[in-house]
């Protein structure tokens, strides 16, 4: 007879509720193959199509000496294509108040903070390969990586960072709105300016004033700007820390909207 183990409240230990919803993300994202088409080859055809119309910019003020535009640009698809795939986490979410999943979640003996654990994990693995897909195909376009071992690993905690703030924040958006197509508008119009107010594309002193002043606060500008460190070899500690700083504060502050709103109910209803 198979014995199941659980804890002395009743529940299956964190970990083994973890590991099956994880799973279970990763098999959806799986059976879909629109989604696996826009996580994964949409950042590799915009890598192509970006390299070839802007490289141009390589040529104007301000950008970095000695620096082709396949080097300056992939860093910062990889964190571009980051913030774009965050947004299935929240139409994720969307789909499981729309279909019931969420309330069943709920009904269950688990924490309630799990099942965006699981999307953001689910996030992190997508952006491992979506990482590797993109390296592939800079490559061929003719990027080099002039940094170290140690480079490419800090490059990777960055990224995967980014990659849980962001999950934390469209799973956020998705559990506000509920609607996967109200979703998926909504989180464009938070994607558009976290993209393009950096410097992803294009130096941030090339920018108007008040554009630079946002680009200060904007996680994606700072993780794009450590990527880039990496990849040329030449990031500070500062680059580095500045990106964790900035994409972990992003992520305590999405967390704490539900806790603060729980509190301001359960204060209201005394």
């Amino acid at each position: 007879m198979t014995t199941i183990r659980t804890t002395t409240t009743g529940r299956f230990p964190i970990g083994d509720q973890l590991a099956a919803l994880t799973v279970r993300n990763l098999r959806t994202s799986a059976r879909v193959p629109q989604l696996l088409m826009f996580s994964l080859t949409m950042p590799m055809a915009m890598l192509v199509l970006f390299s070839q119309v802007f490289r141009s910019v390589a040529a104007g003020p301000g950008f970095p000496p000695g620096v082709s535009y396949i080097v300056f640009l992939t860093p910062a698809m990889l964190a571009v294509s980051t913030v774009m795939a965050g947004t299935n986490a929240g139409v994720s979410a969307a789909i499981d108040h729309t279909n019931g999943l969420h309330d069943r979640f709920a009904a269950l003996p688990m924490r309630a903070v799990l099942p965006g654990v699981a999307r953001t994990v689910n996030e992190a693995v997508f952006t491992l390969a979506r990482a590797a897909l993109l390296g592939i195909a800079a490559v061929a376009l003719g990027f080099e990586f002039y940094g170290t071992a140690l480079d490419a690993a800090a490059a990777v905690v960055v990224l995967v960072v980014l990659a849980g703030a962001m999950s934390a924040l469209f799973g956020l958006i998705g559990d506000r709105l509920r609607r996967p197509d109200v979703v998926q508008f909504a989180g464009m119009m938070v994607m558009m300016p976290l993209m393009f107010i950096s410097s992803a594309f294009a130096p941030i002193e090339t920018m108007p004033g008040w554009m630079q002043a946002m680009a200060t606060v904007n996680p994606v500008a700072h993780a794009t700007d450590a990527l880039r460190g990496h990849v040329l070899g030449a990031a500070t500690l500062g680059d580095t820390a500045a990106a964790l700083v900035a994409a972990i504060g992003l992520w305590a502050v999405v967390t704490a909207v539900p806790i603060l709103t729980r509190l301001v109910r359960s204060a209201r209803a005394r």
